[in-house]
């Protein structure tokens, strides 16, 4: 029997059935394969990633200790919508999301329910019957964290937005590194039509990357490892503090990965090892705050003194808001845009004893370090097959750009109408990537995974029911 089923597994995935690329029924029922089956969906496992290294899109990536290395890094969000927000009756969403009923529609916010993507599936007891998607919402007209790019706009948006790109990186757990003996053969995911709202101004699309082997954890690229637990950098610590572009490092290794709660407000400070008061003074915050105002429209000036969240509040743009910020509900901000500053990372560990904000939650209880698999190295070595999904209207068939099944879904939003939402399988395999950079070979020892956008010229939400790595 598990030999037909792989048989019919592997036909479904040249779409060479029809059947089951129409109904989306993919799921597969045999303890061999979800065994060895990669579930990389949980947000909490991805962290800022470093400027890919591939010379043909970012050259910058070559450089060291140089603020051009982050200039065209722009603002990624990743994160699963909270129910709180979308839940019938929920206590403690804000009113005016409750009573907006279009918002609670909108298809990139709305809950999913299993059955719309998997109309066959069994629910077990006590098995939700919502999907928590992954979400990657993409500003590319935005900057992101530690991006001093001053070629904005009067607005001070940035331009020549399909040149810039966002990204995330993970490590694989150490068990799981050698995909050859584990059997892992495809990159797998569903993804919803990412082209449902057309007031976007994506209708040109992008690229969808995704880098497997080897990924430099360095994301303010400078040789050096920082840190939250190593600061604060001053009194008894000044000697220990090395100077960069990007603002100060421990010289000394952290040996274990947490806070003193005591200096825990001191050392939540972001992987510049700035407070947010220092980076006003410190001269690359200085000199970028001085030649953006130059440059933007005085009405624009004026907008950013009171947008806690601009550079004149936030210089190195790290600041950290949790999704329920009371700064949210007095600016009626729609369910996506509370997560913009989710996976920031000054401040997303304080104590509750250490913020003003009421409705404060932690994003992360540990340091924010340069060191995402904990192997107490800064690996800086860009090594990885690369692979390019092109996420364009004309490119959403299937059989083609890797996908491999459809599912059409008639929803019944909370405003009342009625919603055609289309979740495409894409199937990647793992030997056919587009290109390789460094000197990696074969798949025995992918330790780090990255995911980035670029291309795109307006605001794209991706919804993944599912991201896995698949036999």
């Amino acid at each position: 029997m598990n030999r037909i089923i792989h048989f019919l597994l592997a036909l479904s995935l040249f779409g060479l059935l029809s059947s089951c690329s129409d109904s989306g029924n993919t799921i597969v029922d045999d303890p061999e394969i979800s065994q060895t089956t990669i579930d990389i969906s949980n947000p909490s496992a991805w962290t800022l990633a470093s400027t890919p290294a591939d010379p043909l899109l970012f050259p910058e990536a070559s450089l060291s200790n140089n603020l051009d290395y982050g200039k065209n890094r722009a603002l990624l969000a990743w994160y699963t919508i909270d129910r709180v927000f979308t839940r019938h009756n929920s206590h403690d969403a804000p009113g005016y999301i409750k009573n907006d009923l279009d918002g609670l529609s909108y298809p990139y916010a709305r809950e999913v329910a299993v059955h719309e993507v998997f109309p066959d599936r069994e629910l077990k007891n006590g098995e939700s019957s919502v999907i928590e998607t992954l979400n990657l919402s993409f500003y590319p007209r935005e900057r992101g964290p530690y991006n001093l790019d001053i070629n904005v706009d009067e607005a001070g948006y940035l331009r020549y937005p399909e040149r810039r790109w966002g990204g995330i990186m993970r490590s694989m757990d150490i068990d799981k590194t050698n995909f050859e003996q584990a059997g892992i053969k495809y990159i797998q995911f569903w993804l919803l039509d990412p082209f449902m709202d057309p007031e976007l101004g994506n209708e040109d699309g992008g690229y969808l990357y995704f880098n497997l082997g080897e990924v430099s954890e360095d994301v303010l690229k400078d040789g050096l490892k920082s840190h939250e637990n190593g600061y604060p950098l001053n009194g008894a610590n000044a000697a220990d503090a090395i100077q960069t572009v990007w603002g100060k490092v421990h010289a000394n290794d952290e040996l274990l990965n947490y806070y003193t709660d005591a200096m825990r407000h001191l050392q939540d400070v972001g992987l510049d090892g700035l407070i947010n008061q220092e980076e006003f003074t410190y001269p690359t915050y200085a000199n970028y705050l001085n030649a953006l105002r130059n440059v933007l429209s005085a009405y624009t000036y004026e907008a950013m003194l009171n947008d806690p969240f601009s550079p004149f509040n936030d210089p190195a743009g790290d600041n950290y808001a949790y999704c329920l910020h009371t700064y949210y509900d007095k600016q009626h901000v729609p369910i996506i845009g509370r997560y913009k500053h989710y996976n920031n990372c000054d401040g997303n560990s304080l104590l509750q004893g250490h913020t003003t904000d009421a409705q404060y939650q932690q994003g992360r209880s540990t340091p924010d370090i340069e060191d995402i698999n904990y192997d107490h190295t800064l690996n800086e070595a860009e090594r990885f097959f690369q692979y390019r999904i092109a996420i364009h209207p004309d490119s959403m068939q299937v059989g083609r750009n890797y996908i491999t099944a459809k599912q059409e879904a008639h929803v019944h939003t909370r405003n009342g109408e009625t919603q055609v939402a289309t979740w495409y399988q894409f199937t990647i395999p793992l030997n056919q990537y587009q290109k390789t950079v460094g000197s990696i070979q074969n798949f025995s020892n992918i330790r780090f995974m990255r995911i980035f956008m670029t291309g795109f010229k307006g605001t794209t939400h991706l919804r993944f029911a599912t991201l896995e790595l698949t036999p």
